[in-house]
């Protein structure tokens, strides 16, 4: 069809036989038109004789006593020995994949030889493993997660599986990675965390949903990462700078969230699970429904939980040198519910596939009355609802459209993935002002509104069997709004842009080695804030800057290189040295205002330049029959480290206390993670993981704030295929958490005594037709220990964390239809 447009005096045409989505009328008028209709436009790159049946291998991994193994499965080209994915069969060993004919499948487990599958007959096929001590990659089970350190790379590396969040029973999607040695979160009550990796978090850790970095308003400790954890199909998490080729806010890591696989033959199948927790009267309900017909699949889940005011072990709390009660041992106003869903619709191509993804998560938290502003004891009273939101409260909602496409020609594979992403956050309370006019109307506090498109290409060229060159381009523009009768952030817009490329080679199928470049450009412009000056209520005329017009133009490079060696079948090392950079966000170059989130008043500055890190990474690990360990110690340097620190002067604003300034030192980071597994013959199997941080800032001498405390986690884990009437598989799961006293800290940074908890938790599978129904029960902080958490911005008014919880969950498959 061809339309002709008024405003931008042009003609566009639209072919709609080659479209998948569907067809609308848009005029690309702008530039912010022609980049979405370029993302809608995405599968009309691929004609119609392109797309064919490809095959499709399901089946069973087991050992020769027909008990099943969670093996790792990696799908290799034939001819150039590269990894194009890898995954874990599941608990019962089963597994299914889509390949290309010149695709082969290699198997791998602790202690068991490797098997490598070329001939593919009439699925269900069955892979019988053997023992043995060689090992393709080291791999350490810790329960139902398996961690994962892949031969060909040289970082830190690791996949976790979809059953090893879902059964870590955490609210947030941050909150279930706590077990793995080296990461931890940073959170606000029971409802709102973000991830924290050796000491690094906010915009220092990246996080990929489905190949585009995740934009939401990250620099704040009240605002959680707004991912359903229950959408989690696979993770990676690779830890340090990884830069090169992930961009500037990969400095400490990496949350890679992979797309989830589509269904490997006609069907349908769904499932759906219900969590309770008795803490805060959580209720939770999530459905999932897989379809697939021909060459076209889709996907969709719907998510929605609920929960009330939480409980803490405490009857009082300390807020600006006063001790204030908490009545019934419930903090009022923390309750809070969230909505999720996504839809995806995709079509297999014959050498790739492509997807669109459709998503929107939207919560509602409200804020502890006790923490904003001055609280009095008769507005923290019981108001007899533990279930209302009442003011304050945070309102958040991000909408993302996500297209992927992945497609191999000849020795090539290119992929190319395109997003947008709205994330809007309101702050709402009673309405209030500081000092500078007019009591406002309305309860708008705090409105941002970031609105983000992303382009990532990315292709990898294999020169030969051994030696494969990947290159890539990445594009990025934001545009930030602000509202509200409070000022804290500034308007803002910024272009970010980035091009790298890597090297990666083996020698001998047993020593690899890569090295890359990348070269990251910003434009950062952040709009002047004025504000009226008024004299007994009325506006004189006048206007105070708040922040000036900043213009920010940088040019970075980064670099990283290193080695994975498999010295023999039982041990493997790994080296990495790597340069990150990350560009100062707009809260640190042009905020001012009270960040209630934190208690204080926040000021930024426009000075700030570039952070640059320079780390070392080692990983050593040994693997035997049963027992494995592994050890991951790391080193780095920051140049020019921006932090938060006291001014020693007051805010000017009534009410705000203290003003805190973002300041810039050089810094220095040492830590490690040590993690080990012991698997017996009498199906116990035991864990033991352990993490430290070290860091120093070098102009002041004190500590960085918000650094996590030595931690170690032990369990034991007795697992056990049974048959007893509809009884299948049990689990039985003892954890043990010893959390080290934090004296290391920074100037006006709480200490934080150690702590000891214990969880337990109890899994039973049921068979009810084809499928098993999963049932879950756990007890977390099952002594009812009163403790805190130093990185919980709680921990500033010493409110501790909540105290025993009970915890029950239910997966029921409703449908499986072939």
């Amino acid at each position: 069809m061809q339309q002709s447009c008024n405003k931008c005096q042009g003609t566009w045409r639209l072919n709609y036989r080659n479209l998948v989505l569907f067809p609308i009328q848009y005029c690309p008028s702008s530039m912010n038109s022609v980049i979405l209709w370029s993302f809608l436009a995405l599968f009309s790159f691929f004609p119609e004789n392109l797309f064919a049946q490809e095959i499709r291998v399901a089946g069973f991994v087991t050992d020769r006593n027909n008990q099943p193994l969670p093996a790792m499965i990696e799908v290799k080209n034939s001819y150039s020995d590269s990894i194009r994915t890898r995954f874990l069969a599941n608990e019962r060993g089963a597994f299914e994949v889509l390949i290309y004919r010149d695709e082969v499948l290699v198997f791998s487990h602790l202690g068991y030889e490797i098997q490598e599958l070329t001939a593919f007959a009439a699925s269900p096929v069955r892979i019988k493993m053997s023992e043995s001590v060689t090992e393709l990659e080291v791999a350490v089970v810790f329960g139902d997660r398996a961690v994962i350190g892949s031969r060909e790379s040289s970082m830190s590396d690791l996949i976790v599986s979809k059953e090893e969040i879902q059964n870590s029973q955490s609210l947030t999607f941050a909150g279930a990675l706590e077990k793995i040695p080296g990461v931890s979160s940073i959170n606000l009550g029971v409802g709102v965390a973000k991830p924290v990796i050796r000491g690094l978090g906010f915009n220092r850790i990246l996080v990929n949903d489905k190949g585009i970095k995740q934009e939401g308003q990250q620099w704040g400790a009240d605002h959680g990462l707004e991912i359903d954890a229950h959408d989690v199909e696979r993770l990676e998490i690779l830890k340090g700078p990884n830069s090169l080729k992930y961009g500037p806010d990969a400095m400490g890591g990496v949350l890679n969230i992979l797309p989830e696989q589509p269904l490997h033959r006609d069907g349908l199948e769904g499932e759906a699970s219900f969590d309770h927790q008795s803490n805060s009267q959580y209720f939770g309900q999530s459905v999932h429904v897989k379809g697939r017909i021909d060459n076209w699949y889709s996907m969709g889940r719907l998510t929605h939980s609920s929960h009330g005011d939480y409980q803490v072990p405490a009857e009082s709390y300390v807020y600006a040198g006063y001790v204030l009660p908490i009545f019934n041992e419930r903090l009022k106003n923390t309750a809070g519910n969230a909505l999720h869903f996504s839809a995806t619709v995709g079509k297999i191509l014959s050498h790739g596939k492509s997807q669109v993804t459709v998503s929107r998560f939207g919560q509602q938290a409200g804020i502890f009355t006790g923490a904003v502003g001055i609280p009095t004891a008769f507005s923290l009273e019981d108001d007899g609802n533990s279930r209302d939101i009442g003011l304050p409260r945070q309102l958040n909602t991000h909408w993302k459209v996500i297209s992927n496409t992945q497609w191999t020609s000849g020795n090539r594979a290119m992929e190319m993935d395109l997003g947008f992403q709205r994330n809007i956050r309101h702050e709402e309370s009673f309405p209030h002002i500081h000092g500078v006019g007019p009591t406002p109307s309305g309860n708008l506090a705090l409105g941002l509104d970031l609105s983000t498109f992303t382009a990532n290409y990315r292709e990898v060229l294999h020169l030969n069997k051994d030696t494969r060159l990947s290159y890539g381009l990445m594009g990025q523009t934001m545009r930030n709004g602000y509202q509200g009768f409070e000022f804290l952030l500034p308007a803002y817009s910024s272009h970010l842009a980035g091009v790298y490329l890597i090297l990666n080679q083996s020698i001998e199928d047993r020593f690899h080695w890569n090295a890359g470049l990348r070269l990251d450009g910003n434009i950062l412009n952040i709009e002047e804030h004025l504000q009226a000056v008024y004299n007994r209520l009325e506006p004189t005329g006048e206007f105070d800057q708040r922040n000036p017009d900043v213009e920010k133009r940088t040019l970075s490079p980064s670099f990283s290189g290193g080695i994975s060696w498999e010295i023999n079948p039982s041990n493997s090392l790994k080296v990495n040295f790597g340069s990150g950079v990350r560009f100062p966000t707009p809260i640190e170059l042009a905020s001012n205002g009270i960040h209630h989130g934190n208690f204080r008043h926040e000021i930024g500055d426009k000075n700030l330049v570039t952070e640059r890190s320079y780390q070392i990474d080692l990983s050593y690990g040994w693997s035997s029959e049963n027992f494995s360990f592994g050890i991951s110690p790391f080193g780095s340097v920051y140049r020019g480290y921006i932090y938060l620190a006291p001014s020693g002067r007051f805010s000017p604003l009534p009410g705000s206390s203290t003003l805190w300034e973002y300041k810039q030192d050089d810094a220095t980071f040492f830590g490690g993670e040590f993690s080990a597994a012991y698997k017996s013959p009498f199906h116990v199997d035991f864990r033991l993981g352990m993490d430290y941080v070290w860091n120093y800032n070098l102009v002041s001498n004190l500590p960085l704030p918000l650094t996590p405390p030595f931690s170690l986690l032990s369990g034991i884990t007795y697992k056990r295929d049974v048959k007893i009437g509809i009884l299948e598989k049990i689990v039985l799961e003892l954890d043990f958490r010893q959390v080290a006293a934090q004296n290391m800290v920074a100037r006006n940074e709480r200490t934080t005594a150690g702590s000891q908890l214990i969880d337990l938790t109890m899994r039973a599978s049921i068979k009810l037709g084809k499928n098993p129904l999963e049932i879950n029960f756990g007890v977390k902080n099952l002594t009812h220990q009163s403790y805190f958490n130093h990185l919980s911005r709680y921990r500033l008014i010493n409110i501790p964390e909540p105290g025993r919880n009970f915890i029950v969950g239910l997966s029921i498959p409703f449908m499986n239809i072939h």
